[in-house]
């Protein structure tokens, strides 16, 4: 093999191993820091529990997040979120919104013991921008 296929070959992993820095589409970074705590709650039947949501603004702009919290239609006569939507207010970048507590009153369908999947949506400018899962265990 000759320099001039040593040195094109070098030339085609180098140009690969830079083509991410150097194209105009630069790697997006989350805006957006979303937490539940904790991620599986369980309850006594008819009784209330407790779960931590905050949102981390990291963007560059102000966000006005809003978090719904969802659960089968089924299971919605069984769960109760209060509230059911949570308005966190505009967040500036940098901001963080601090934990907010979101009751879940819960009652079991039948059995001993039944656990509701739910569903906890991010959303701002009218788009889901990051979805959590909890599970919500109901004892009896």
């Amino acid at each position: 093999m000759s320099y001039k296929h040593i040195a094109v070959v070098a030339g085609l992993i180098v140009s690969i191993f830079f083509a991410g820095c150097l194209s105009e589409n630069a790697i997006k970074t989350k805006d957006s820091v979303f937490e539940i705590k904790p991620g599986d709650v369980t309850i006594k039947n008819g009784e209330t529990g407790d779960v931590m949501i905050r949102v981390t603004n990291n963007g560059k702009s102000t966000i006005h997040p809003v978090a719904r919290f969802r659960v089968n239609s089924s299971d919605s006569r069984y769960v109760n979120f209060t509230p059911a939507s949570y308005d966190f207010g505009t967040l500036r970048p940098g901001e963080d919104s601090g934990f907010r507590i979101v009751n879940i009153r819960a009652t079991l369908a039948a059995g001993t013991e039944i656990k509701y999947p739910a569903k906890v949506e991010l959303t701002f400018d009218k788009a889901v921008v990051e979805s959590k899962e909890i599970l919500i265990t109901v004892t009896g």
